[in-house]
């Protein structure tokens, strides 16, 4: 079935497509109760196939620590970071797992790093990126100066294109990741 039918589809049955998940609620009058409508809905939206495999993947190839603070945490506390934003990618590089993502702890670096706070540079130091305030500063002060676990060969241009995209040189998202490494397709 193609887009357009599945669209008619939709409409048959009463449902709709919105790129905007709020849309139809409005503010809430009081800040002592939610009146914008039922507090679930239902939804239909693409899912990101390679999000488990990613994380488990990345977790036998470096075990439990973080690959910017280097502490060992529980799984739970890590996360499959995209080096270069899934978004910002090709195919080609989603399906580079093993060298476009690395683990982040949630006790602080995903967000530092996701946020440009940090970047590593082209030997695998980490460096500060943007300015953090406070408490946000001194976390980047912790890291500065650490080796990042997951950059290499294969994972420096991903790294390349963060620490680009953060320094206000913003790359277009239609431009792609240099020295991508080639692999054989799979026969």
């Amino acid at each position: 079935m193609d887009s357009e039918g599945a669209l008619q589809l939709l409409q048959q049955a009463g449902l709709g497509i919105t790129d905007d998940p709020d849309e139809g609620r409005h503010e809430a009058v009081s800040a002592d109760q939610y009146f914008g409508g039922p507090s679930d809905r239902w939804t239909l939206g693409a899912v990101r196939t390679e999000q488990r495999f990613l994380r488990n993947q990345q977790l036998q190839l470096r075990g439990s620590s973080c690959s910017l603070c280097g502490h060992s945490f529980p799984e739970q506390l890590l996360v499959a970071a995209h080096i270069k934003p899934r978004s910002a990618c090709s195919e080609k590089e989603r399906m580079d797992t093993r060298n476009v993502s690395m683990l982040a702890c949630l006790i602080g670096c995903d967000a530092l790093f996701e946020l440009g706070y940090v970047v590593v540079g082209e030997s695998g130091v980490i460096e500060a990126g943007k300015p953090g305030p406070g408490q946000v500063g001194d976390r980047i002060e912790g890291l500065v100066g650490r080796k990042c676990r997951a950059h290499d060969e294969r994972s420096r241009g991903y790294f390349a294109w963060h620490r680009q995209a953060h320094s206000g040189k913003l790359i277009k998202q239609s431009q792609r990741t240099p020295d991508l490494p080639q692999h054989p397709s799979p026969s």
